[in-house]
């Protein structure tokens, strides 16, 4: 039976970093953010460059505190639920811009005349392995060097953080996770462990049917985000049937079940790039581990877990499951720091703030460039609006 936190004797907390450690720590995030931000295109408006740098001040403050306060969730959700919020902003603005509507007739899909998305790549596999034909509907389906850079990033990327990819770049889960804030505890509390397995489930059926089908079977009927993003022109019953699915789905798992459920349950349940990406776990550097000699199983990591990549079973072997976004909320929740970042192949004692240093790093870049960018254009759209 799990045990109240406040019955066991705590480990001591490391105090706050000082400023200037911090700063010196931050310098690097900094340097990246002036980089991305610091220099914008010419051709670019007063409103873009000051969005640019709100966005890089923005980036950087998080990280310094981060830095400062040793905690990882906590900003890394702000920074998240700021990308979910802007992300829609600036990409409708940008359809009723470009043609005044956020639904697009089939053709111009199929014509490859969509905005790119990372969530198909695992659906490309067969049909290129079997016909060297990219069924992608996204603009760069024309040009096989700007397509073999963005799955470049993606990889490169993944191979360090693994599913870590979901809580630093995904543009679609800080909406879930912005709901999942919102309420102060859980309506529902206990979820079958077993709804774990269905995202494996998507994935292997959307695989398939987009081999049979030779289209991503999962953009055209199933992504829930479809709802504040692009989807087909409903000018067909099917059309109507694909837009209803994608509301429903929307209503259900992104906005409904995380409220009730403090959960992101889309991406637990449901999303068929994070079990996708969560084989690239085995292979990243980067894990988090439970020091077995501090734990005292109160259960606190597994009931800060968003996506319900801890178990009783899994904390009594000291380790996430294979779904874990290395988000931080497990570390940061321990009252006895037992949950710590770990570097493959070292001791489980072995300085884990230095690994997650060296995560954060590569982590927060990936998040400044991708995320960063989508920002600064949801702000820029906002300031055009009320300036």
């Amino acid at each position: 039976m799990a045990t109240d936190a406040r019955t066991l004797p705590l480990a001591i907390r490391p105090a706050p970093r000082g400023i200037l450690r911090s700063l010196l720590l931050t310098l690097p995030i900094l340097i990246w953010s002036l980089l991305m931000f610091g220099n914008p295109q010419a051709q670019a408006d007063r409103l873009s460059h000051i969005a640019g740098a709100i966005t890089a001040l923005f980036m950087t403050a998080l990280f310094f505190m981060m830095m400062r306060t040793h905690n990882t969730y906590r900003w890394r959700r702000i920074f998240f639920v700021s990308l979910g919020i802007l992300f829609p902003i600036g990409f409708i603005h940008n359809l009723l811009v470009m043609r005044g509507s956020m639904g697009i007739p089939i053709e111009e899909m199929i014509a490859g005349r969509t905005p790119f998305c990372f969530m198909p790549i695992p659906l490309l596999i067969l049909p290129a392995v079997f016909t060297r034909t990219l069924v992608f509907p996204g603009a760069i389906v024309s040009n096989s060097h700007s397509i073999a850079a963005m799955v470049g990033i993606w990889l490169a990327m993944t191979l360090v953080m693994g599913k870590g990819w979901c809580s630093y770049a995904c543009f679609f889960g800080g909406i879930e996770e912005g709901v999942a804030a919102i309420p102060p505890r859980a309506k529902i509390r206990k979820l079958d462990p077993r709804w774990r397995y269905l995202p494996w489930a998507v994935l292997l059926a959307m695989v398939l049917l987009s081999l049979a089908l030779f289209e991503p079977a999962y953009c055209m009927w199933l992504c829930p985000f479809k709802a504040v993003t692009e989807y087909v022109a409903a000018r067909s019953t099917i059309g109507l049937v694909q837009n209803v699915i994608f509301i429903l789905l929307f209503a259900g798992l992104v906005i409904a079940l995380p409220f009730l459920t403090k959960k992101r349950t889309q991406c637990a349940f449901f999303c068929p790039f994070g079990a996708f990406q969560s084989i690239f776990n085995k292979i990243s550097i980067f894990e988090v581990k439970i020091n077995q000699s501090r734990c005292k199983p109160c259960l606190l990591c597994q009931n800060a877990c968003p996506n319900l990549s801890l178990s009783k079973e899994s904390v009594a072997r000291g380790e996430t499951l294979l779904s874990c976004m290395k988000c931080g909320a497990c570390v940061d929740a321990c009252p006895r720091q037992a949950v710590v970042w770990h570097i493959k192949g070292t001791q489980i004692a072995w300085k884990p703030e230095r690994a997650r240093l060296m995560f954060l790093y590569g982590a927060w870049a990936l998040a400044v460039m991708f995320g960063g960018s989508i920002i600064a254009q949801g702000l820029a759209t906002i300031l055009h609006f009320v300036v």
